[in-house]
C-alpha cells in the first residue's frame, strides 16, 4: 500500500453529527419514565445514538455515555471505575460527586432537553479527542516513513556514485573487444547489465521526495477538515 493509500484509510472522515449516531448512551434509572422521558425526545432528532436502558454494562467499552437518573449508590460508584462519563440526574439537594467525569443537572422542568443538550456536546468532545489522537498516530506513522525515504534518498545518491564508476569503467574495458578473451568480455557484459538494471531501480526512488511532501501536505490537511468537522 502507498503512502497517500494509507492515508486515505487512516484519514478522519466523520462529522460531529455521524458521531453521536454510532455512539452508544446508557439510561439508568429506578424511575420506568426516565428512560422515556430521553429517548422520546432525542430519537425525534436526525442523528441519535443507540441505547442501552437499565443494563449493566460489561465494562467501559460497552457505553460511551451514562445517564444516570435514581439509581442504587453502589451502582453509581461502579460507573464511575469504568472511565466514562456520567450525566447524573438528581434533586437539587441530593448526593453530589466531585469527580470530574460526571456532570450533575437538577431535576427541574425541562431536564430532558438539558441532559440532552449536554449529553450531545460531551459525545462531540469525544469524538474531536479521537480525532487528534488518531491524527497523532497518522502523524507519527508518516514521520517513520518520511525518516525512512530520507534514508532510501541518501542510499541513492550513494550507489547512483559507485554505479557511475562501474558502468563508467566496464564500458572502457568492453571498447577494446580485440584483446578480450571471450570469457572476460562476457563477464563484462555482465557486470555492465547488472550495473544498468541496478540504475533502473534506482531512478524509481526519483519522485520520492515530492511523494513524501505531498503525502505531509494532505495528512495535515485532512486531519484539519476531520478535527474541524467535530467542533
Amino acid at each position: 500500500m502507498t503512502p497517500s493509500n494509507k492515508l486515505k484509510d487512516s484519514a478522519v472522515r466523520h462529522s460531529g453529527a455521524s458521531e453521536v449516531e454510532h455512539s452508544t448512551v446508557l439510561i439508568i434509572s429506578d424511575n420506568a419514565d426516565f428512560a422515556g422521558a430521553i429517548t422520546s425526545r432525542w430519537k425525534t432528532e436526525r442523528n441519535s445514538p443507540r441505547f442501552l436502558t437499565n443494563s449493566v454494562p460489561l465494562g467501559p467499552g460497552s457505553f460511551d455515555l451514562a445517564i444516570i437518573g435514581r439509581a442504587d449508590a453502589s451502582l453509581f460508584d461502579s460507573l464511575q471505575g469504568l472511565a466514562r462519563p456520567i450525566i447524573h440526574v438528581c434533586r437539587t439537594n441530593g448526593k453530589s460527586s466531585q469527580s470530574s467525569s460526571v456532570v450533575h443537572i437538577p431535576e427541574i422542568d425541562g431536564w430532558a432537553e438539558l441532559v440532552i443538550t449536554v449529553a450531545r456536546q460531551i459525545l462531540e468532545r469525544q469524538k474531536i479527542a479521537s480525532d487528534l489522537a488518531q491524527f497523532s498516530e497518522t502523524r507519527s506513522q508518516l514521520e517513520r516513513e518520511a525518516s525512512l525515504g530520507r534514508y532510501i534518498l541518501e542510499m541513492r545518491h550513494s550507489l547512483n556514485n559507485a554505479l557511475t564508476s562501474i558502468l563508467g569503467n566496464s564500458e572502457l574495458l568492453l571498447i577494446d573487444d580485440q584483446s578480450l578473451p571471450p570469457s572476460l568480455r562476457l563477464q563484462l557484459e555482465t557486470i555492465r547489465n547488472m550495473g544498468m538494471r541496478m540504475n533502473e531501480i534506482l531512478q524509481r526512488f526519483s519522485s520520492l521526495q515530492k511523494e513524501m511532501q505531498l503525502v505531509e501536505q494532505q495528512s495535515w490537511n485532512k486531519a484539519a477538515k476531520g478535527v474541524g468537522a467535530g467542533v
